[in-house]
């Protein structure tokens, strides 16, 4: 498809990257959202939780939410698109990745980069429920990665109920984006913290000697290449990026998916964007705004609601049949 020429105009300061990707992170303000949450067991013996809102109507159409790293499903970005889906009487839910949920999972593995299993199972569930008769997958930079991830391997044998998928500030190429962060960049050093933190509530589940190794370690990707992809059966860092990078399969995708990345986003390439699969495509959308940040996309509003949420909306409306 040709590339989209986005409508998004930021002013000011959300010209800043690096403001248009914090503040929404830290000081976004989202009320309204109201979940119920659902545990499904897994078949390796661990669990997932589901946290639903429901519309206030009954509703057959279903979305589902799949957040960003070391997330979980009560990010601003998650609660401003699940009340914007909720207005437009659609139900919703997110789910948690592995140990995310406020609770420890069972098992030391974790919801991976590329971890399409996972959400597999969340699909297979809604699926199995049999209420719902169009479905559309939703996520955000890594999670973004997963649901791309996920329809590329289905590909024709995409469920039909999943009429759409929309990945947002999404590293498809997570090599790309490592470097485009920089090793020891400011970025970069901001996730290997929050990693440190989860990991340090897990430790009835990790060998001991890690967390005196993570001190040691100058960089994220030198964890992830000691622990994280070994961990996972994967050689090393580069191994583990290469393998749960989406862009291996985008071009198998068989519905329509718009992939929203911000050219200014700190934590991105420009080849996460896929810009020249999405002109060979007849099903991938790059939208690659100036402006946005990573996550961010705002626009001036009253109730929490973002641009990218109103983008996302209007996407997944006009591509809710096939």
């Amino acid at each position: 498809m040709p590339l989209i020429e986005s409508s998004y105009k930021a002013k000011h300061i959300w010209r800043n990257p690096h403001f248009s990707t914090i503040y929404p992170s830290t000081l976004r303000k989202v009320e309204g959202v109201h979940y119920t949450r659902e545990r499904i067991e897994l078949p390796d013996g661990d669990f997932l939780d589901l946290d639903w809102s429901k519309s206030s109507v009954p509703s057959k159409s279903l979305v589902i939410f799949t957040h960003g790293f070391l997330g979980n499903s009560t990010r601003p970005y998650i609660w401003g698109a699940v009340k914007l889906f909720n207005q437009n009487h659609w139900d919703a839910v997110c789910w948690n990745h592995r140990g995310l949920s406020g609770e420890n999972n069972r098992l030391e593995r974790l919801t991976t980069h590329g971890d399409s299993q996972d959400l597999a199972y969340v699909i297979n569930h809604c699926l199995a429920m049999k209420h719902y008769t169009q479905i559309t997958l939703v996520g955000y930079s890594k999670g973004g990665n997963i649901s791309l991830k996920y329809a590329g391997e289905q590909g024709v044998n995409i469920a039909q109920e999943i009429k759409s998928v929309v990945a947002i500030s999404v590293p498809t190429d997570i090599q790309g984006s490592v470097d485009a962060m920089g090793a020891e960049g400011f970025y970069a050093n901001r996730f290997k913290s929050k990693l440190h933190r989860f990991l340090q509530k897990r430790t009835e589940l990790i060998d001991p000697k890690w967390f005196s190794l993570f001190e040691k370690y100058k960089t994220l990707d030198e964890f992830t290449g000691e622990y994280i992809a070994p961990l996972h059966g994967l050689k090393n860092a580069a191994d583990y990026y290469d393998s749960c990078s989406a862009i291996h399969v985008v071009d198998q995708i068989r519905i329509p998916s718009l992939i929203l990345n911000a050219a200014n986003d700190p934590v991105l390439s420009e080849s996460c964007a896929i810009l020249d699969k999405a002109k060979q495509s007849n099903y991938l959308f790059s939208e690659y705004p100036a402006h946005g940040g990573h996550c961010g996309f705002y626009a001036p509003n009253q109730n929490g609601i973002y641009w990218g949420d109103y983008r996302t909306w209007e996407f997944v409306k006009g591509n809710h049949s096939r």
